[in-house]
């Protein structure tokens, strides 16, 4: 029998279709992840503990990319991240296009500047500096080539020189240097510990490269991706020990398996859950060998991959389906009882929920590295939905200890995605921001709202963001609050699908006996700030310290432990706050450096040479075993639900197959 492509389609859309019916009829609890909608819950009762559950929050978790507007928008972490940054020259600013020409990246300087060195990091300081963001990432190269000139002619790509570093590169000589762009950026804007550049990426979505560039790159291999990053790492490492690296900034769930690179995974698949685990483990080797950490962050960036029914992508939807899942698309970091509408994860699932996974690698093959998400973004920027998916992950990332992670809008409406920072980092348009510890806040496992609480920041209250994801029902939430403070009241923050602007209600909540009843609007983000009459928080004492689970490292290393939010002593009522200032921009402390060589130095002459250095000690527990985590890992079986959803699209498939195959027997016999 002759097949067309038209069987082909059909059996997709069959298949589909069995999979939704098989799934919707023997699954019950998971029938929501194929539904159009959530349905609305009930009341809920909330739960806060400030003595339990206490984690230092990372101020650079409320970050942004350097391509969207700040305007109206307080964050504290900006990084470089235009797709076709790969192939950016430091020393002449083009990039390559998707045309095969260049693209400029400094359009917006005047003509006769558009050719100074490094220009494109310069408008990222700029921004940074006009917008008062502390802390400012660079992307560095490693793909091999980049544009040299209008003509779109390439420049090879070295990571080192070999020789003396130029105040002023050549930009003639046919090649790009990483580490005189590292040294470069060093003696203009100074160590990342004195304010320079805090960290650098190991490039951008080396994944994609043979896709965009495919007259010029190969698919990159797992060895040869930990080669070209070992090499670079170090580079920078030699030049600013006191910078952050992080890599290896890969992008969805399939190039966290294989690199998108099946074919080569081939060979590591057998030994290793998943391409993570294989980068982390030869990141860690490759430091051992140099005697220093080389990746102080593992990064990724995220997109939800979440589907409707005709298998779209929500991440660009506005329909109820799209809004309605992108709410519950956050779930996909921390809740392993969440199914997501993708194949890609369904097909994956034991790597699901994410940052718990994440986690485990890390644990097992590189401790003490910390975690970041460079880009998420679960779209709908111009919708109460996408401010809301923004609030929640923004909650989650402090749950978990996250260390860095920067949205990456899909479209120029961002109002509600804005509002979904800013309620966390200036909700009172005057600075008034989220605790710098988090504390336990249970909802009693609702999905369809969220609850996240926090200490400190500056002041001595107790702050609670709840999220109603109720689309039409006012949700009625009985809080009670365990702590050693006593509460009168609390002021109301919040935005809703009517307006993405934050307001203050008019009236307060009054607290008795350290609890309240409060009722929720459909679709609203709320903030609420406590004042206590008798305080008596203990922020990080002896008794009680206060930790940070970013990559299972331990320490409070890159976050500022002098700033408001890292308290070690006991704050009375009687105390006053010090005043919330901007964090302190992320480096590694010069007390911890676990770098070898100190940062180039200029001679006078216009040539800028490598300074020499003994190597610092390394820090102690940077590498070793973890098998408690990875026997944890292994052991992690496949859920129920996953196992029925399999058992149901195996009998959906075979049904779709043979009503397709019947089909194209009568329509062959007919013709």
């Amino acid at each position: 029998m002759v097949l067309y492509k038209r069987f082909f389609k059909r059996c997709a859309a069959l298949l589909f279709a069995a999979a939704v019916l098989m799934c919707a009829a023997r699954v019950p609890e998971a029938s929501a992840m194929f539904s159009s909608s959530y349905t609305d819950t009930g009341d809920i009762e909330v739960f806060i503990d400030t003595s339990s559950g206490r984690t230092a929050i990372s101020p650079y978790i409320y970050g942004i990319n350097s391509e969207t507007d700040l305007s109206g928008l307080s964050v504290n972490a900006l990084k470089q991240s235009d797709p076709k940054i790969s192939s950016y020259n430091w020393e002449t600013n083009f990039s390559l296009g998707a045309d095969g020409g260049t693209r400029e990246l400094v359009a917006s300087y005047p003509v006769e500047r558009q050719r100074e060195p490094a220009l494109y990091t310069e408008s990222l300081v700029s921004k940074a500096r006009r917008y008062g963001v502390a802390s400012r990432y660079a992307t560095l190269q490693m793909m091999g080539f980049a544009a040299s000139d209008a003509s779109a002619n390439r420049d090879e790509v070295f990571v080192r020189k070999h020789g003396d570093f130029l105040s002023e590169p050549d930009p003639y000589d046919g090649a790009v240097y990483m580490d005189e762009y590292v040294s470069f950026l060093v003696n203009k804007y100074g160590y990342a510990v004195d304010g320079g550049i805090n960290g650098y990426f190991l490039d951008y979505e080396p994944e994609n490269w043979a896709e965009l560039y495919p007259d010029d790159v190969l698919p990159i291999t797992a060895d040869e991706l930990i080669g070209h990053s070992a090499e670079l790492a170090l580079a920078v490492k030699e030049i600013d020990p006191t910078a952050l690296v992080y890599g290896p900034s890969i992008s969805g769930i399939e190039a966290f398996i294989n690199l998108k690179n099946p074919a080569d995974w081939e060979q590591h698949g057998q030994r290793y859950s998943w391409f993570i685990d294989y980068y982390l483990e030869g990141m860690n080797g490759a430091s051992e060998a140099a005697g220093t950490r080389l990746l102080d962050v593992l990064d990724i960036h995220y997109h939800t991959e979440a589907t409707n029914g005709l298998l779209e992508p929500v991440i660009d939807g506005t329909d109820n389906f799209s809004n309605n899942t992108r709410m519950q698309a956050p779930r996909i970091l921390w809740d392993s009882t969440y199914t997501e509408n993708s194949t890609i994860a369904i097909m994956h699932n034991q790597h699901i929920p994410l940052i718990p996974t994440l986690e485990a690698s890390i644990n097992m093959y590189y401790p003490g590295t910390k975690l970041s998400f460079s880009e998420y973004n679960f779209g709908g920027g111009g919708h109460i939905s996408g401010g809301i998916a923004v609030a929640d992950a923004l909650g989650i990332f402090a749950s978990y200890g996250v260390h860095m992670a920067c949205l990456k809008p899909n479209s120029d409406d961002i109002s509600y995605q804005r509002s979904g920072i800013n309620i966390y980092t200036n909700y009172d348009g005057s600075g008034g921001k989220f605790g710098g510890t988090l504390v336990s806040a249970d909802n009693g496992g609702d999905v369809m709202s969220s609850v996240y609480a926090s200490v400190g920041g500056g002041d001595t209250s107790l702050k609670v963001l709840l999220i109603n994801k109720n689309g039409g029902t006012v949700k009625t939430a009985n809080v009670k609050i365990s702590s050693g403070a006593v509460f009168e009241s609390a002021r109301v923050y919040s935005f809703n699908e009517e307006s993405p602007e934050i307001v203050l209600s008019d009236e307060e909540i009054t607290v008795e006996d350290n609890g309240f009843v409060f009722d929720m609007e459909p679709l609203t983000v709320y903030m609420l700030v406590f004042e206590g009459t008798e305080e008596q928080i203990t922020i990080g004492t002896e008794e009680e310290p206060v930790t940070d689970n970013s990559g299972g490292s331990g320490d409070n290393s890159g976050y500022d432990t002098e700033q408001p939010g890292y308290e070690t002593e006991t704050v009375t009522e009687t105390e006053t706050a010090p005043p919330e200032t901007l964090p302190t921009p992320e480096h590694v402390p010069a007390e911890t450096f676990s770098s070898a060589g100190t940062a180039a130095e200029p001679d006078g002459s216009g040539t800028v040479t490598s300074a020499g250095g003994e190597p610092p000690v390394t820090e102690s527990g940077a590498y070793g075993s973890a098998e408690e985590d990875k026997a944890d890992k292994e052991e992690k079986g496949v859920p129920k639900t996953f196992k029925i959803v399999v058992i149901s699209l195996v009998a959906g498939v075979a049904l779709a197959m043979a009503y397709v195959i019947l089909q194209e027997i009568i329509f062959n016999k007919k013709k």
